[in-house]
């Protein structure tokens, strides 16, 4: 996994969460260390009932993902595309809020991740006083947080009909 993706994918889950309980990739530990103003308990294997924040680098069981989140609970994992219908059209049927996001790889490649929350909006809800204090980060600050959920007109036309804003 790269830089960007460990950032994207762990920062912006953790600027977004008040609640500290993540299961995450053992890969992503470091990253919770870069927010200053708050400490987090990082799970890599399934040890408690319900959590605040889970990341999959691929996804999985959406429906046990789902249970296993709490009333505010977030989720994150890669897409296929920023057109990913099939994985936002499943995410849709059980989370209030599905958002596609994407990074930008050294090589000028565009990669998709997608944010699915039972309350919290990845955008409205951004922690400023978290995401404005993230040390030692290679690609993420706040505002590439927020400008990572601004589509295209033509990519949010192909699946509006399958996200949930």
């Amino acid at each position: 996994m790269t830089k960007t993706k460990k950032e994207m994918m762990a920062l912006v889950g953790a600027c977004t969460q008040e609640m500290d309980n993540f299961l995450v990739p053992s890969s992503l530990n470091e990253e919770f260390n870069k927010i200053i103003t708050k400490k987090f308990n990082v799970f890599n294997n399934d040890e408690l009932e319900k959590y605040d924040l889970i990341i999959e680098e691929k996804p999985t069981d959406i429906i046990k993902v789902y249970k296993k989140l709490n009333e505010k609970g977030i989720y994150i994992t890669t897409a296929k595309s920023l057109t990913d219908r099939e994985l936002f059209a499943s995410l849709s049927k059980l989370f209030y809020i599905v958002m596609p996001y994407y990074y930008i790889e050294d090589d000028g490649k565009i990669e998709s991740l997608v944010f699915a929350s039972k309350e919290i909006h990845p955008t409205a809800d951004i922690i400023r006083h978290r995401s404005d204090f993230v040390k030692d980060t290679y690609y993420y600050h706040t505002d590439i947080h927020l400008a990572s959920f601004v589509l295209p007109k033509h990519i949010f036309n192909k699946i509006k009909d399958v996200i949930r804003l």
